[in-house]
């Protein structure tokens, strides 16, 4: 049996970092699907990507428009707001993900800098 070495505190918060956004990525998978199917209920569709999903939000943004009833324009506002607030969190995780590839980056770089400059002395 082979066994291997328990991962260090920093590097199972990092997977955690890491896994935690992807429960968010698939979060606002599920909310923009649930938008597009909601809306598509009352003949309202937009094009597949993020235009068409600000297309279809500004659509209920929109007090104007008659063709989305107020309890709907209610409800769709709330998961708007919902995917706003997971988009916010995947950039700052994806932040945080880049900062902490750097700084180790960083920490393992300089002792390979450190023993390449002791070989070229020799």
């Amino acid at each position: 049996m082979r066994f291997v070495p328990t991962k260090t505190a920093e590097q199972q918060s990092s997977l955690m970092l890491h896994r935690a956004r992807h429960l968010f990525i698939r979060q606002q998978t599920a909310m923009i699907n649930s938008i597009r199917a909601y809306l598509a209920e009352f003949g309202i569709v937009a094009p597949v990507g993020r235009r068409g999903v600000e297309q279809l939000l500004e659509v209920v943004a929109d007090k104007a428009e008659d063709r989305v009833p107020e309890v709907a324009r209610m409800c769709l506002a709330a998961l708007a707001g919902q995917l706003r607030a997971l988009k916010a969190q995947i950039l700052e995780f994806d932040r945080r993900i880049i900062a902490w590839h750097r700084s180790n980056t960083m920490r393992a770089a300089v002792p390979c800098a450190r023993s390449a400059a002791r070989t070229a002395r020799v």
